[in-house]
């Protein structure tokens, strides 16, 4: 059975790209020395997780821009498989969105592109 991504616990439109970078969070002392050699301890690994959908009605937009877009919810949580193949869940904050050029298939309006990503909290 295939697991499905959802927001805060609501299945969303499954994106057609998934991307995850695992960003070094460094200690207080990180650095170059004075003999230019880096010093300092990683603390911690945060994940950014790309998505880009294509294809969305608008009411699926809604749904997505009710948590990446929404001033009254600024972390919420994500449940999808990672670059592993686990299904996980983070809480994240979403950075600003993108929306592709509008069009219009079978006599409904849809969006071409729509891309967000999301970083650990």
């Amino acid at each position: 059975m295939t697991q499905k991504m959802s927001f805060g616990g609501i299945e969303v439109a499954q994106p057609a790209e998934v991307k995850f970078g695992n960003e070094k969070i460094w200690s207080e002392n990180a650095g170059r020395s004075s003999s230019c050699i880096m010093v300092g301890d990683i603390r911690a690994i945060k994940k950014t997780i790309s998505l880009t959908w294509y294809h969305l009605t608008p009411e699926e937009i809604g749904l997505i821009n009710s948590f990446i877009s929404n001033i009254d919810r600024t972390f919420f949580q994500i449940s999808l498989l990672n670059e592993e193949f686990e299904y996980k869940t983070y809480n994240v904050y979403a950075g600003t969105p993108s929306y592709e050029v509008w069009g219009w298939d079978e006599n409904r309006q849809f969006c071409k592109g729509v891309s967000v990503d999301l970083i650990e909290q």
